[in-house]
């Protein structure tokens, strides 16, 4: 992780600040910015001013980054409502190493660690192949559940109420048969 420098621009008051940031936002000279931040006592350079606009704007286009990422995995997740956040954010990762590799100019290519490439790959099967074996476990344990649950009731309606478990019975009959005629 890199170190985060304070410039005197971190240091102004808030509001000064604010000011300041949607001036760089909004495309403003680095001299008007400078001459803004004089105005309130403060003596900073031009070159100070272009720093902090250069990590403002770069910590503005990763956070732009993050949100589109997390909007495709969201988009992801509801076109397909069986696909959950973790399969999601998986195959994001893949498209993404798989675009980048695809970007990569061919001297770089060359240049390319592939067995770390490759682990990184095999990490993410990995990680996919767990989480789809921990999906199987529970779908097995909630139908085993279900399964159990339903024959506790059927058993106490049989005894306690024969007459309802008939009517449920062919309830349950009558939309089976609906459902393999359709």
């Amino acid at each position: 992780m890199g170190r985060r420098t304070h410039s005197k621009i971190d240091k102004l008051d808030p509001t000064v600040k604010a000011t300041v940031d949607e001036m760089i936002k909004t495309g403003a000279y680095y001299r008007e910015i400078v001459d803004y931040i004089k105005s309130h006592g403060i003596s900073i350079s031009v070159t100070a001013v272009g720093k902090y606009a250069k990590n403002l704007m770069s910590t503005l286009d990763a956070l732009r980054l993050s949100q589109e990422n997390f909007r495709a995995i969201m988009e992801e997740t509801d076109r397909y409502p069986d696909l959950d956040m973790t399969d999601g954010i998986l195959r994001l990762l893949c498209n993404q190493m798989l675009e980048a590799i695809n970007k990569l100019p061919e001297d770089r290519l060359e240049n390319i660690d592939f067995d770390t490439l490759s682990k990184n790959a095999v990490a993410l099967t990995r990680a996919a192949a767990y989480k789809k074996n921990i999906d199987i476990k529970n779908r097995d344990i909630l139908e085993n559940g279900a399964e159990q649950f339903k024959e506790l009731i059927f058993e106490a309606m049989e005894k306690e109420r024969p007459d309802l478990y008939k009517e449920v019975k062919k309830f349950i009959k009558s939309k089976q048969k609906e459902d393999n005629e359709k």
